[in-house]
């Protein structure tokens, strides 16, 4: 009688021994199908990110070929800021400043136009990443036309034009001026890009929150084309401005930034 229940017990021992061997099969079979699933799942995106990449240097390329098809007219200019109605808000943060912003028919920062003056606009808009990546792939000539409430015209032409990375905050680099508007620029050279979220201006305060305004600011500024708006001519510092014009803070009209493959 004790022999027979403890065959039983034996068999029943057995019988969960063997399935939980079995259980711990299943769990070794899954443990390895996962990590297989992990590995590919790995090497996918590995594959995907490579393959953005190329994408996205694809696009920078087109964007320059785009600036360098003909290199000795306006035509083809990228426009990288447009002042014109006070339409779009430009004290904004440091990411919309990165990735571009705005409206193609009237303001924004930073648009490709795609063909010439009075042509459909393109409505890309590159952002400070794309403005370094075009500024590096090719040396660009900076041109800045505005206009005066009175109808009074001026320009300045920087013939070397770059901005670095976002790792340098996008520092500018921009020289060799020519024009009738005044080197208002020469004051921001070298200057770090500062937003209402950023302050990498050399001043004690912060220019960006201060002016509400976005700029290479210094200590502050000079020229101040993000600066706010106004629907009549006004002096002061805070709006869209180029002092060595007339050698005062006077409220512009309209303001245009445009780049072209240096000559």
């Amino acid at each position: 009688m004790v022999t027979k229940k403890l065959e039983e017990v034996e068999n029943v021992i057995e019988t969960k021994i063997s399935n939980l061997s079995r259980n711990v099969e299943k769990i070794s079979d899954l443990i390895y199908t996962t990590q297989t699933e992990q590995r590919l799942l790995k090497q996918e995106m590995e594959s995907l990110n490579s393959k953005a990449d190329t994408l996205l240097n694809k696009i920078i390329t087109n964007c320059a070929d785009i600036l360098n098809i003909y290199p000795h007219t306006r035509g083809r200019d990228g426009v990288i800021q447009r002042r014109v109605n006070g339409s779009v808000d430009f004290y904004r943060n440091w990411t919309e400043y990165k990735n571009g912003f705005g409206f193609a028919d009237h303001e924004y920062w930073i648009e490709l136009r795609g063909g010439g003056y009075g042509s459909v606009r393109s409505g890309l808009f590159l952002g400070n990443d794309m403005l370094h990546r075009l500024t590096s792939t090719n040396p660009q000539e900076l041109r800045v036309d505005m206009e005066r409430f009175n109808g009074e015209k001026a320009y300045a032409v920087y013939s070397n034009f770059s901005v670095g990375d976002e790792a340098s905050k996008y520092q500018l680099q921009v020289t060799g001026y020519s024009g009738n508007a005044g080197d208002s620029l020469d004051y921001h050279n070298n200057m770090k890009f500062s937003t209402l979220d950023q302050d990498n201006d050399r001043d004690g305060g912060n220019c960006a929150t201060y002016w509400r305004s976005v700029w290479w600011f210094n200590s502050c500024f000079r020229a101040n084309p993000n600066g706010q708006y106004t629907d009549s001519e006004k002096t002061g510092s805070k709006y869209v401005t180029w002092i060595h014009w007339k050698d005062s803070f006077i409220s512009l009209k309209s303001i245009q930034l445009m780049i072209r493959p240096r000559a």
